[in-house]
């Protein structure tokens, strides 16, 4: 009888692992990238992407800053497309917004116009970590439709796990993304814009270039800013991410997970 007790003991403990296993990982949302089958043109003409998985922003609880400077959709959201070769990382993002193209260089990156890109390039990583490691990156992309400033914030990865890579162009006026290209056109209530990033991007001599395989999954998340009026002294400046808070800067387990297809 006690054998029994202890088997029906063991059985429920398994079964709560199992159940809290599961409910970690559906705080996770997936998003989908498409391999490249043919070839991408960066000109803003999306028909040759693959846009079965968007990812959506576009609801008030995805606003993680300044949420009663966000005015609704219409105000500020955004369909996010993901797609890759073995060379680069290929986005686009159909944008609804009031003023685009806001950025200027006497702010901060952060407080600008921009595309915040987190993303992992390293798949056996715990995707419950709570801090960054050494393949976990955060890119801001300047969208001002002039410039296209770019820089990595490096500065939340410890210092012993950063490997020689630092953070890059935070004090704006600099594009470091080694043949990075982006095209952006503005539609009616917003803007599309489109770009590719190569892998090498994401490596130095101590960080090997990572090329994903189909079926690898990462942490990975996305922010857009918008800033309203682009003047020295703007106080609120909403920000919306695809999952998790403000804590996503310094905390990759509030990411997402991007499945490569």
């Amino acid at each position: 009888m006690k054998a029994f007790i202890r088997w029906i003991i063991f059985l429920s403990v398994l079964i709560i692992l199992l159940v809290t296993f599961a409910l970690t990982q559906d705080e996770q949302p997936v998003a989908i990238a498409r391999k490249v089958l043919d070839s991408i043109q960066i000109d803003a003409n999306l028909d040759e992407w693959d846009r079965s998985n968007p990812i959506y922003l576009n609801e008030e609880s995805q606003v993680i800053r300044d949420v009663q400077a966000w005015e609704g959709p219409q105000d500020l959201s955004c369909s996010v497309y993901l797609m890759w070769d073995n060379k680069n990382l290929y986005l686009a993002v159909e944008v609804t917004e009031d003023t685009p193209y806001g950025a200027i260089e006497m702010l901060p990156l952060d407080g600008q116009d921009n595309f915040k890109l987190y993303l992992s390039t390293d798949p056996t990583l715990d995707p419950q970590r709570t801090e960054y490691a050494t393949n976990d990156f955060l890119v801001y992309l300047i969208i001002d439709n002039l410039y296209w400033d770019t820089a990595f914030d490096r500065n939340m990865v410890p210092k012993e796990a950063r490997r020689r890579f630092v953070s890059k162009g935070m004090n704006g006026g600099q594009n470091i993304l080694d043949g990075y290209s982006v095209v952006s056109i503005e539609v009616e209530n917003g803007f599309i814009f489109e770009a590719s990033i190569p892998w090498k991007c994401f490596s130095n001599e101590e960080i090997p270039v990572y090329t994903p395989a189909v079926g690898d999954i990462v942490n990975f998340n996305f922010a857009i800013t918008d800033i309203s009026y682009p003047c020295p002294g703007t106080q609120y400046v909403p920000q919306m991410a695809w999952t998790g808070d403000v804590g996503i800067n310094t905390n990759p387990s509030l990411w997402g997970r991007l499945l490569f297809q």
